[in-house]
């Protein structure tokens, strides 16, 4: 699936799909995508080392609102594609050495119908996905729309901004699915 996914996309805030063996180097079967090599590091690495006092050199706002709108622009083509990515998170998003992001991991991806009911899929009662990023909906019913992504995005806004942990005093996922349900913020 998920190579079904990527091989379609082309925009150049997603990460580039170059090709797909079902074999891997050592000629055993395990699959392996190749896709563009990125060279900086991921979204979560970037916040990580702010957190720590140690950003690099050019990240400061302009670099940050550059991040924002670029994952903005890959998830308005995903859903144009009806594409929903179901894992977007920082960790998800690398970086280039000019900083401009690439949407990556494809995995939980899945390709929305036109025919069904407000676009939804429906996960059967297993969360997909990084707790801290998913929606209420997701949580209160187990379904992933194209607003689901776009709660993640908002939460990864917060995150880039505030350089804060989202929920980081929530221990344990009954208590977050709570929290968010309640419309904690």
């Amino acid at each position: 699936r998920e190579v079904n996914i990527i091989s379609k996309l082309n925009h150049p805030c997603i990460l580039k799909f170059i090709g797909y063996s079902p074999v891997n180097f050592k000629h055993k079967e395990k699959p392996v995508i190749i896709t563009e090599y990125v060279p900086k590091c991921s979204l979560a690495e970037a916040i990580k080392r702010e957190r720590q006092g140690i950003s690099f050199q050019d990240w400061n706002p302009t670099t940050k609102l550059m991040i924002i709108y670029g994952i903005a622009a890959a998830m308005q083509y995903l859903h144009g594609h009806n594409i929903i990515h179901r894992d977007l998170k920082p960790d998800n998003i690398l970086l280039d050495d000019n900083f401009y992001p690439k949407i990556a991991d494809f995995g939980l991806s899945k390709e929305v119908i036109e025919n069904n009911v407000n676009n939804k899929i429906s996960s059967e009662y297993k969360i997909k996905g990084t707790p801290i990023y998913c929606s209420p909906e997701i949580f209160d019913s187990y379904e992933y729309t194209k607003a689901g992504d776009v709660y993640a995005f908002g939460m990864i806004v917060y995150e880039i901004i505030t350089n804060e942990i989202p929920f980081k005093n929530i221990k344990s996922l009954t208590h977050l699915m709570i929290e968010v349900i309640k419309g904690t913020r």
